[in-house]
């Protein structure tokens, strides 16, 4: 089984103001497993970055436990508090790299010295140090703007520069908070692939915060809905895609999977017999089942809507057909879609 690197249990993050507290993080649990891209996203104020930066104590929850790579940062159970020593969690904090939507780089350095300055408190030799800056902007595919200045970089540069920064102190987790957010698409899509990369060779645990589905859809594995301070929804990506029938979740993910949606906005003239949602994996996209259907049963089955939309590289289609004939044929096809490895839901009348 694969191991939990990051646990989050009951975990909530109150403001005090003046006259009102501010509930920011609400009795929120998550667990995130050792190699995985997770993304955690919400729109603007839902408290997706103040939930993950408890996890490296960069902000301290009001209550409950977090633990990272096995050990409990903090616990707050019940009004008794822990905490992890000041010492320790800086010698922690060193295993968890973050980057951010401002790149946070000195002007008055070059890159390399962007770099090497993450490392001036390591036990390496200067040289050392310098060769291993090289090798982390030869890895974000920056090596030849070592001698260049930030200001010099176009901004998707620059990011790629404080990832590698990120990782000098070879931590095992990265954490990008709305780190694409100032980036124009193209750049955006660079910087998510090359954390994707950075996730295959190094192995690391990347937590991706974004209020962007289409970055989640293009990197992340698992992904968590946040809403008010709330966790709504949590899961594979594939099935929240696929499944989620939560209001909020879906405004994000759009009407791709939304059949109800989908037909509402057709407005079809003529009912069909029978409405069928198919929603196929990437093994089975091609396979000719409207065709099929004449075929064997007899039934006449017309494309309403078809889509294609990519999850983890991989295609996911969704067709909404309509099949007209008696109803003994239609159940017989519809016996021979349930069978087949294709998801097959069936619109009914009440819907």
């Amino acid at each position: 089984m694969t191991e939990n690197i990051i646990e989050l249990d009951k975990v909530n993050v109150k403001f005090p103001l003046k006259d009102k507290t501010i509930h920011a993080v609400k009795d929120v649990s998550l667990s995130i497993k050792k190699g995985d891209i997770f993304g955690v996203v919400g729109y603007s104020g839902a408290g997706k970055s103040t939930l993950v930066r408890t996890i490296n104590l960069l902000q301290k929850p009001s209550s409950g436990i977090v633990k990272v790579l096995g050990k409990e940062f903090y616990k707050n159970v019940d009004g008794k508090e822990k905490n992890i020593s000041v010492g320790d969690l800086r010698k922690e904090r060193r295993n968890i790299g973050m980057i951010f939507q401002h790149f946070n780089l000195l002007n008055e350095r070059t890159v390399q010295d962007n770099i090497a300055f993450a490392l001036k408190h390591s036990k390496l030799k200067e040289k050392e140090i310098i060769n291993k800056s090289i090798e982390l902007l030869d890895l974000v595919g920056l090596k030849e703007f070592a001698k260049s200045y930030p200001a010099q970089l176009s901004g998707g540069q620059q990011q790629r520069v404080a990832i590698a920064r990120a990782l000098a102190n070879d931590p095992e987790i990265l954490i990008s908070d709305e780190a694409t957010s100032a980036l124009d698409p193209e750049n955006t899509n660079q910087i998510l692939d090359l954390l994707k990369k950075i996730n295959q060779k190094l192995g690391l645990t990347v937590v991706l915060i974004t209020h962007e589905m289409d970055a989640i859809k293009r990197i992340c594995n698992n992904v968590a809905i946040m809403d008010s301070g709330e966790l709504i929804e949590k899961g594979n990506i594939m099935d929240i895609f696929v499944h989620s029938t939560n209001p909020v979740t879906r405004k994000f993910i759009g009407n791709s999977f939304d059949a109800i949606s989908i037909l509402n906005s057709l407005n079809l003239s003529k009912k069909p017999d029978a409405i069928v949602q198919l929603t196929y994996t990437s093994d089975d996209i091609g396979s000719p089942i409207i065709v099929e259907l004449y075929k064997q049963f007899g039934v006449k089955a017309n494309i309403i809507y078809s889509n294609i939309e990519v999850l983890q590289d991989k295609p996911i289609g969704t067709n909404l057909i309509g099949i007209d004939g008696n109803q003994d044929s239609i159940k017989k096809a519809l016996n021979y879609l349930h069978e087949s490895n294709i998801k097959v839901t069936e619109i009914k009348e009440e819907q």
